[in-house]
């Protein structure tokens, strides 16, 4: 490929144009310092449009740091205007690879660009890896929508307060659902498991009840949960957690609740431990007992024996 380096004046640098751009979510301050200090040591990459107008193909933090110090004419390499665009995006990538590693919503980007000039399975095998992704077609499905997301989602992601796991699932629900429970999620900063716990919730009484996601999420309870200042971070996150457990299960939790409360008028040992079944689902419970000695085992036995006559476990197990 020729490529000439000449002087560009920066009013005729497209910026609008974003076809080969694969940044998302960059500050430009130490590039503005840097520059400031020791000026630009690596020329941007345009491509001539028109008589007077240019495509960046690498570069656009460069030209729009020059353009907010108030730079007028910038030195670019330029590629002949005849380069393909196939040629051009591939240029931006391994520029962009070849000092950084992308985050989640660049890589979702480089994968869409790709496919217009790509079919899956040559992405898949050629530029995965490259991108450090696994070279399999899940890893292309799961990064494929993320750039495609509400802007308050993706910086969700990059903030560390929404998996991609999550991200992939929010991205097959409807736009308001995604919004209205992906700005949940953001509020409560829950674990992954956790975050998977509470879309499923909140998706199974959406059916079952026949609502949409924002009438299950948006109702007073949760916005009283939400607001109580009594409360912090993880303290809301369990709250919510537990409401929407209680909607979606009210026949279980309630059997939890008569539960815990009859194994509390037993009053067992700290070291003697009663558990039903997972789910109350059988007749069968797990008592466990904990002891350092032979003596002591004696006495949590008797101990045990002693409950046989407690009207609780009776309850307990006949219910």
């Amino acid at each position: 490929m020729n490529v000439t380096t000449r002087s560009v004046q920066l009013k005729n640098i497209d910026l609008r144009d974003k076809t080969f751009l694969l940044s998302y979510f960059y500050d430009l301050k130490p590039l503005k310092q840097s520059i400031k200090r020791v000026g630009l040591l690596n020329p941007p990459v345009v491509r001539k449009k028109a008589t007077t107008s240019y495509q960046i193909i690498c570069g656009f933090k460069r030209i729009r740091t020059l353009k907010e110090l108030g730079v007028s004419s910038i030195t670019c390499s330029t590629v002949p205007p005849k380069t393909s665009d196939r040629g051009s995006l591939l240029l931006s990538l391994y520029d962009n690879v070849s000092h950084r590693e992308l985050n989640p919503i660049e890589k979702s980007m480089a994968i869409n660009k790709l496919q217009n000039h790509y079919p899956e399975e040559r992405i898949v095998h050629d530029f995965l890896p490259v991108l450090k992704l696994q070279p399999h077609i899940s890893q292309l499905k799961s990064f494929k929508p993320l750039c495609r997301l509400e802007r308050g989602l993706k910086d969700g992601i990059l903030k560390g307060k929404i998996s991609e796991q999550t991200a992939l699932q929010l991205s097959q629900m409807d736009r308001v659902g995604r919004r209205v429970l992906g700005k949940l999620l953001v509020t409560l900063r829950l674990s992954v498991s956790k975050q998977a716990e509470i879309i499923e919730c909140v998706s199974e009484i959406a059916l079952r009840e026949n609502l949409v996601l924002e009438k299950v999420i948006n109702i007073p309870k949760m916005k009283s949960i939400l607001d109580d200042t009594r409360l912090n971070q993880p303290q809301k996150g369990e709250a919510v957690r537990n409401y929407l457990r209680e909607r979606r299960y009210p026949q279980l939790t309630e059997k939890e609740r008569e539960f815990t409360r009859n194994l509390k008028q037993l009053r067992l040992h700290p070291h003697i431990h009663l558990k039903p079944s997972s789910f109350f689902e059988g007749n069968h419970y797990n008592l466990s007992l904990r002891f350092n000695s032979l003596k002591d085992l004696k006495k949590r036995l008797q101990e045990c024996e002693s409950l046989l006559d407690n009207h609780s476990l009776l309850d307990i197990i006949e219910g």
